[in-house]
């Protein structure tokens, strides 16, 4: 009878088979609802226009901070580093208190979003921009680091130009 597989081949074929469904089926018991994402809104146009105040807090400076952002986000302008430096430093914020995280991830890809943050004093303005959609986010929070001076985890890009 050769050529015809033999009983004990059938049995151990039939038991692997039966072992993946059954494996497969105990991954969709698993399964237990979705995580939400919360709506978020994107800040609105302020109605009387922000301003830049060169001796307030970062907590001062939120608003203008935030409306530079949503200006450069609703532009057409490249979601990249230096562009979005330049005008976060045109507004009015020094330069060298910025950081900025890298335009591509060191696989060569091109970033989701970038991050900018101005210190100011003991705090930072943390500010992002999200490639796609265009998104923003802005907030300020307490530096980190062992000398109070970090704004953004991880090694960023020089600003050298």
């Amino acid at each position: 009878m050769r050529g015809r597989p033999s009983n004990i081949r059938r049995a151990a074929a039939s038991g692997a088979i039966a072992l993946m469904l059954t494996s497969l089926t105990g991954c969709f018991l698993l399964e237990g609802p979705s995580p939400r994402t919360p709506e978020r809104t994107a800040p609105v146009e302020p109605e009387t226009a922000p301003e830049f105040m060169p001796d307030g807090s970062a907590t001062d400076n939120l608003p203008y901070f935030t409306e530079v952002l949503r200006q450069y986000s609703a532009g057409d302008g490249p979601v990249e580093g230096q562009p979005i430096v330049n005008a976060v430093a045109e507004s009015g914020f020094d330069k060298s208190a910025m950081s900025v995280s890298f335009d591509e991830s060191k696989t060569g890809y091109a970033a989701d979003s970038i991050f900018v943050s101005v210190r100011i004093g003991p705090d930072c303005l943390l500010g992002q921009i999200a490639a796609e959609g265009r998104g923003f986010a802005a907030e300020a929070e307490p530096a980190i680091g062992p000398d109070q001076d970090v704004c953004l985890i991880g090694e960023t890009r020089p600003i050298d130009w």
